[in-house]
């Protein structure tokens, strides 16, 4: 579902001034399904719009879990590279051993966690495989466990975002659902206003359109690009 055409703020607005005018006149719109169930059923959605959880929340709490993310890819590269100098200085540069790091891939990994995780597992079986000269060169056993956690960590903090993206736009969208609803709402109580007051020009204008003119085009033809189709 699309982005509503107005602010939340706004349909709210328009949305609690429809509904008062409705009540008011509860009674003359009746014959056209405007009962007191409906009104409360829409003042109950309006309730609940309002007391959605601030979409800003759920922004901080994503780039929170990215930037962890992140921190655990960084930690990878580090650790790749220590493991990548350690193979030259202990058999050389041009050894069938340094030869067996794999450059290329490790390199356009390194912003890439779903490109990081295979090389990590390749880096990791190259240390195991290696570990007696590598120790002689610093890589001690921790070192070595410790490539293995970070692998673990990237994975976990790769899987937390993702799920996270799910959540968030699995929210984004319910919230979307709620405010078109209650846009439709007001459009179709407004609707039974007009006609039902179209001989009382006084109570007819309660039920005009309140949503903001759409602005002209800056070019002829030139599409506004809004989701929401204007009161009619």
């Amino acid at each position: 579902m699309n982005k509503p055409r107005f602010s939340e703020e706004t349909i709210l607005s328009v949305a609690k001034t429809t509904l008062e005018n409705a009540r008011a006149h509860q009674a003359s719109l009746a014959d056209f399904g405007i009962t007191t169930q409906l009104l409360d059923e829409f003042e109950s959605n309006i309730q609940a719009a309002e007391a959605l959880p601030d979409e800003t929340a759920n922004r901080i709490d994503l780039r929170g879990i990215t930037r962890e993310k992140e921190s655990a890819l960084d930690a990878c590269f580090q650790w790749g590279r220590n493991l990548r100098t350690r193979l030259q200085l202990s058999f050389g540069n041009a050894s069938p051993q340094a030869n067996a790091f794999p450059s290329k891939q490790f390199n356009a990994a390194a912003g890439s966690e779903s490109k990081m995780m295979p090389v990590m597992e390749i880096l990791i079986s190259l240390a195991t495989q290696h570990q007696t000269e590598l120790a002689a060169v610093g890589q001690t056993p921790e070192i070595l466990a410790e490539g293995s956690a970070l692998l673990d960590s990237l994975r976990q903090a790769d899987q937390a975002q993702e799920l996270k993206k799910d959540a968030k736009r699995s929210a984004t969208q319910e919230r979307y659902q709620k405010f078109q609803v209650i846009y439709d709402a007001v459009n179709r109580i407004n609707r039974v206003g007009r006609l039902v007051f179209e001989n009382d020009p006084v109570k007819r204008a309660l039920f005009e359109s309140k949503w903001p003119a759409a602005k002209a085009p800056a070019n002829p033809g030139e599409s506004t690009g809004q989701n929401l189709p204007q009161e009619s």
